[in-house]
């Protein structure tokens, strides 16, 4: 039998890109990576990178060859356990079964639309009257954390809470050099979510509602409290943050490109240009992924043990799929985007973002202001690296 390793070319190495660049204009650093060496170590990072639509779709979906089982991360430090984001096979899915029923695509609408509205209509009517605002703290990040209150049976946590737990847990999770300090903030925030956890817990197991959490404690072999806490700090820790520059990304695309939003309120194009929102910036930039066996992709040697990103932002901007994919366009051919990630760890949440967008917050947003424009004294910055999305968005509504 042969058992020699697979032989391929040594990764090329990226000494140009810096810190600075991925977190300004990471767009620009992976159009030239793209051209030159799709697949690279980028030094700056050390880590592999995968920029091709087609790599990283593999490296989501070739368990064979990659995968997501890392106990070596401060990410099981950070958050107290370890999630299924870091497990593969049978235990992943286990866990992910679990929470599966709350985010049945039939019982979406029917289950959290009326919800959804009265937020977004709250939220609106508190925007009457006023002549400007900042999209991100008066409609964004309270819609983003209110919707996720819902989904995920977390009522009794504040809009604040949430998005001061979620900076905790990222920044536990990237703390590289396991400084206790940054650990001391991420474990004050997990004592305050497990005490949230337990006191919502007792309630779902009173009045379940089908959130996520009363989905998960009421299965008849329900997974293990600690592993219920830790997942539930998987939804907070990325979808508060992902929801709010999603949203906001999208409405900046429209805003900047007024006949494709007057296109979208005569012909109720939202869900077009929702997807394109999601494509044109992904909120969430990367994904890590373990190499379990070394493989041979585009005649580089990928070798065992190493951790690599697979660059979701620049699959969908992948020059073989898209025209002009650096430009915002809700017209363009239809395509899968890669925002969401493929394979087992494909995000569950998509569709409840999905309906609250492009069939409630899109809508009546337009339709409550229809001079809704942006300000244009403002100077609206793209920022981030893991996560992406503007910084504020100020806008005039009359």
């Amino acid at each position: 039998m042969n058992t020699s390793s697979p032989k391929g070319k040594a990764v090329p190495i990226d000494r140009t890109t810096t810190l600075f660049m991925l977190d300004e204009n990471p767009e620009e650093v992976y159009r030239r990576l793209r051209r030159e060496m799709p697949i690279a170590r980028i030094e700056a990072i050390d880590r592999i990178v995968f920029t091709k639509a087609a790599d990283v779709r593999r490296v989501k979906t070739d368990m064979e060859h990659f995968g997501s089982f890392d106990t070596t991360t401060p990410m099981q430090r950070a958050f107290g356990g370890h999630t299924l984001m870091r497990k593969d096979g049978c235990d992943h899915m286990r866990e992910r079964h679990a929470m599966e029923g709350a985010f049945e695509p039939s019982l979406l609408s029917d289950r959290w639309k009326k919800s959804f509205e009265h937020l977004t209509d709250n939220l609106l009517d508190q925007l009457n009257g006023k002549e400007a605002v900042d999209l991100s703290q008066t409609l964004a990040a309270p819609l983003s954390a209110g919707y996720l209150k819902l989904a995920l049976g977390l009522e009794a946590a504040t809009d604040a809470q949430l998005f001061d737990w979620a900076a905790a847990l990222i920044q536990g999770a990237m703390n590289a050099s396991f400084d206790p300090a940054v650990f001391e903030i991420s474990d004050q925030a997990n004592e305050e979510m497990n005490d949230c956890f337990d006191q919502m817990i007792a309630r779902h197991q009173k009045s379940p509602d089908g959130s996520v959490l009363s989905t998960m404690v009421n299965q008849t072999d329900p997974i293990e409290l600690s592993q219920t806490r830790t997942n539930m700090k998987i939804c907070i820790g990325g979808a508060v943050i992902e929801s709010r520059d999603a949203l906001l990304s999208t409405l900046y695309g429209l805003l900047r490109h007024p006949d494709q939003l007057q296109a979208c309120i005569n012909q109720e194009l939202w869900k077009q240009a929702c997807e394109e929102g999601l494509r044109w910036m992904a909120p969430i930039q990367a994904s890590p992924r373990i190499v379990r066996k070394s493989v041979v992709m585009s005649d580089v040697l990928i070798p065992e043990g190493e951790t690599v990103m697979a660059i979701q932002a620049s699959a969908n901007y992948d020059e073989e799929i898209w025209e002009r994919p650096h430009e915002f366009d809700i017209h363009r051919e239809a395509h899968a985007h890669q925002t969401f990630g493929d394979g087992p760890h494909q995000c569950m949440g998509g569709d409840i973002y999905r309906l609250l967008t492009s069939e409630i917050v899109f809508p009546r947003l337009f339709d409550r202001f229809p001079n809704l424009a942006l300000d244009t004294n403002a100077d609206v910055r793209f920022r981030g690296f893991g996560f992406r999305g503007p910084k504020s968005l100020p806008v005039t509504l009359i």
